[in-house]
């Protein structure tokens, strides 16, 4: 099961890369347990494998560019035997916390690069009229 949400960061592809980078380095400390760089595309997309609660996952962040934003998609996929047993004893409906994950990094990477100089997350309320945060969730592909 993949959990996709995505953001409209007001920036360009290439700021919004520089920040996931920065966020990588900052947490290099934890490489080797909590994450994994497998693929770059600069400006356009990175893969990682990450670990959340235990269960392994793959997280990918994709970069489109728009007229007058950068539309930021994230897609996690976990995956694994302890996801599996997870999901038989929630019956396949306890998914939220990956979701909220996945919206927390969105909306701190947004803060992060629309500005630089907020002390908390979270304290303007966005108004970009309308465009903002969108949830996909998609099954993989049988």
């Amino acid at each position: 099961m993949s959990i996709e949400k995505a953001f409209a960061i007001r920036a360009a592809p290439h700021e919004i890369f520089a920040a996931i980078e920065r966020d990588l380095t900052d947490a290099h400390e934890h490489a080797g347990d909590t994450f994994e760089v497998l693929r770059r595309d600069p400006s356009r997309s990175i893969e990682l494998r990450v670990t959340i609660g235990g269960i392994p996952c793959w997280l990918t962040y994709t970069l489109e560019p728009r007229p007058d934003y950068t539309e930021v998609a994230a897609r996690l996929v976990p995956f694994g035997w302890k996801y599996t047993l997870f999901r038989i004893m929630t019956f396949g409906m306890r998914d939220q916390g990956y979701e909220i994950a996945l919206v927390e990094a969105l909306a701190n990477l947004k803060a992060e690069v629309e500005d630089p100089d907020a002390t908390s997350h979270g304290e303007d309320e966005d108004e970009d009229g309308g465009v903002g945060s969108q949830s996909r969730n998609d099954s993989p592909p049988s």
